[in-house]
């Protein structure tokens, strides 16, 4: 009986391990699904496109793993250029 109860224990604090790398896991997987979107968007884009944020096809593997920001993310880009625009417009 006291056998069960330290194996319950040895159990119990084994508990928050498992939930942490569990987390590690998820967060993990849950990058490369992000970082797998975010290549096939800019693979999805025309060359025009990818010009106008100043990505070469080259650089889109770079981008996908080591992150970006707002001013060659493919879904800002639209809001990103419409307020550089509007910045634009109010200097002159």
């Amino acid at each position: 009986m006291i056998d069960r109860a330290a194996k319950f224990g040895q159990t119990a604090e084994l508990a928050p391990q498992i939930s942490t790398l569990f987390k590690r896991c998820w967060t993990a997987f849950q990058e490369r699904r992000r970082r797998a979107r975010l290549r096939a968007i800019l693979y999805g884009l025309a060359d025009r496109d990818l010009k106008d944020m100043g990505v070469a096809w080259s650089e889109i593997e770079y981008l996908a793993l080591h992150g970006t920001d707002v001013r060659v993310d493919p879904r800002r880009c639209a809001t990103a250029g419409a307020a550089r625009d509007e910045e634009r417009r109010g200097a002159l």
